[in-house]
């Protein structure tokens, strides 16, 4: 249908050229002409503007390929396990000479130490390991905390036994008397009524109203005599009792609140087990 609407046009165009052409040239009726060059170039406009124009198909523009970033990956670095029986800890433990908080302390391992085992307790949570420090030194590890390997065939060891505990030393102090020499002394009568003997003593005395303070330490026991120290005596039996002299004051005590606090101990040189008891007297 279209084409036949531009057949049609050029057709009218054409003929008007034509008549155009044939038409008398008088100067005296003024009509104008028609250029045959512009009506030629006025038909090329026309089937050009009726011809619908062949469009281009589009054109497309491929997309850049997209190489998918590859996902970050960490390595893992890989911790050799072991030969041997081992554990390791997520809280800080600490292995002693037995299985329990009887025993003395040995060590303390910290968290992540692999530490080897060398034996277990028969039937409680303890492992007796080797001290990753120290290789000669042997102890016993509570297992709460304590995850590990190649536990399958750790021998079962003997615990020893639990630890018995000291006993516990006990006196009585009773003041005798005083009197002067160079200083003031004073003299207390001491009685082991405890289960074990006693090697050393310490004391400190204080007179209330001067603030005058001695202290001494002695291993034995020894009294005065007419201003003359005794032979010390070396130890105080369970239930012996004996005068020890304590430091002499510088000031005359009689009248005065004094205050005496004498320890005793197991072991000379105020080691072992000790006890104490303070008294006050007004000489």
């Amino acid at each position: 249908m279209q084409k036949r609407k531009i057949i049609l046009y050029l057709t009218i165009i054409s003929i008007l050229i034509l008549q155009a052409c044939n038409l008398p040239n008088s100067s005296a009726t003024n009509t104008p002409t028609i250029d045959p060059i512009l009506a030629a170039g006025l038909t090329l406009t026309a089937a050009a503007v009726l011809t619908p124009a062949t469009e281009a198909p589009p054109t497309f523009t491929a997309l850049p390929t997209l190489s998918p970033t590859p996902a970050s990956t960490t390595t893992a670095v890989l911790t050799p396990t072991p030969p041997f029986a081992y554990v390791t800890l997520s809280e800080a433990t600490n292995c002693r000479v037995g299985p329990g908080v009887a025993y003395d302390l040995v060590d303390t391992f910290l968290v992540g130490q692999t530490i080897e085992v060398i034996g277990k307790h028969p039937f409680d949570n303890y492992w007796y390991v080797r001290s990753p420090k120290n290789p000669s030194v042997n102890c016993w590890l509570w297992g709460f905390y304590a995850t590990g390997g190649n536990l399958g065939n750790v021998p079962v060891l003997t615990p020893p036994p639990s630890p018995t505990t000291a006993p516990a030393p006990s006196f009585t102090a009773q003041y005798v008397n005083s009197g002067s020499c160079i200083g003031w002394w004073t003299r207390i009568n001491l009685k082991n009524n405890g289960p074990v003997a006693l090697k050393s003593i310490s004391m400190s005395i204080k007179d209330t109203v001067t603030n005058e303070t001695k202290n001494s330490s002695l291993d034995g026991f020894q009294d005065v005599n007419a201003c003359i120290l005794s032979t010390i005596n070396s130890v105080l039996d369970p239930g012996e009792s004996a005068v020890v002299v304590a430091p002499s004051l510088s000031a005359n005590p009689s009248g005065h609140k004094v205050e005496l606090a004498v320890t005793l101990c197991t072991e000379t040189g105020q080691g072992g087990v000790c006890t104490s008891k303070t008294i006050e007297f007004t000489p």
